[in-house]
């Protein structure tokens, strides 16, 4: 009897105590707490590093297309005699333009230059997922943008750097405002007189997760969508400012995601932003890209967007 009770208490020691377990569970719970920061930080630098590594391929797709027509894109070519507004009469941008330089020939080939990218015959075009255009720290990019009932967008984040200031005409026309790509217009290398390395061409840009709001859409040409500025005809917009400072034709403020003011004209306006934490990434002009913080000072900011070319064509 002795034998059988000594094996039979040898055998309760060797499960655990409620105590144990959660004293256990307990100490899980804080590896994890403690683990998990850094496991977020990893992510998000594989994330940025692929996000880099999509500007590289559009700042090669740009040099190419210089190589090839001796100039820049235009940030979005209108019809002649359009309002300067961001909502007519959309055409041509940037982001179309390069697509046959990012081996996208076939997306390009869908699209149809003398119609609005709205029209029924750009369908199939303006629906097409550009994953170059995507930075995948961004979580609204599967969001449609829908200007006209029926007529959807797929998104994109990065846009043109169209100045200092804001994104109409006579705001280029002013060249202390002017940037590297502006409305029917283009500029070569040669006419950017800060340096290539000094100067931005492409710059990140945030979408609102909502079908009516127009930020982040490559394939559409207003403020927010396809082009961005710093606002400084206004008040200077530094990266990551208040969003309630983009100025944009299809606006919807959502409290809980991005702000935003409506505006038509061409007083339009959207500034630099993305979900990196502390800033965003600036491709030059050279094919450079950088991370720059949100705290930079406005006024090297301002240089880097203004190209302060005297020639255009």
């Amino acid at each position: 009897m002795k034998s059988i009770k000594k094996r039979s208490t040898q055998h309760l020691r060797r499960g655990f105590t409620l105590l144990e377990v959660l004293v256990v569970i307990g100490i899980i719970g804080i590896i994890m707490a403690l683990l998990l920061p850094a496991v977020q930080s990893a992510r998000e630098s594989m994330r940025r590093s692929e996000c880099q590594n999509h500007l590289h391929q559009i700042g090669l797709a740009l040099a190419n297309y210089h190589s090839a027509y001796n100039h820049l894109p235009a940030a979005s070519i209108r019809p002649k005699g359009s309002t300067d507004n961001g909502r007519d009469q959309p055409r041509a941008t940037w982001a179309i333009a390069i697509l046959p330089m990012l081996e996208l020939g076939a997306i390009h080939d869908d699209f149809v230059p003398t119609q609005d990218t709205t029209a029924d015959a750009n369908q199939k075009f303006r629906e097409s997922v550009v994953g170059d255009y995507m930075c995948p720290t961004e979580t609204n990019i599967a969001t449609w943008f829908e200007p006209i009932v029926g007529a959807r967008f797929s998104r994109s984040n990065y846009a043109a750097n169209f100045g200092s200031s804001s994104w109409g005409v006579r705001f280029w026309e002013a060249t202390k405002y002017r940037g590297v790509m502006g409305q029917n217009t283009r500029l070569a290398f040669s006419h950017i007189a800060d340096g290539l390395s000094q100067t931005v061409a492409i710059a990140e840009i945030s979408v609102q997760g909502d079908y009516s709001d127009n930020r982040g859409v490559w394939a559409f040409h207003a403020a927010g969508a396809s082009s961005v500025g710093l606002d400084c005809d206004v008040q200077c917009q530094g990266i990551n400012g208040d969003s309630e400072s983009d100025f944009i034709p299809y606006c919807i403020s959502n409290p809980n995601g991005l702000k935003c003011s409506f505006q038509n004209t061409e007083e339009s306006n959207a500034g630099p932003r993305s979900l990196h934490p502390g800033g965003a990434q600036l491709l030059n002009c050279d094919g450079s890209v950088q991370f720059v913080a949100q705290e930079i000072d406005i006024k090297i900011l301002v240089d880097r967007f203004t190209s302060l070319a005297g020639n255009a064509q």
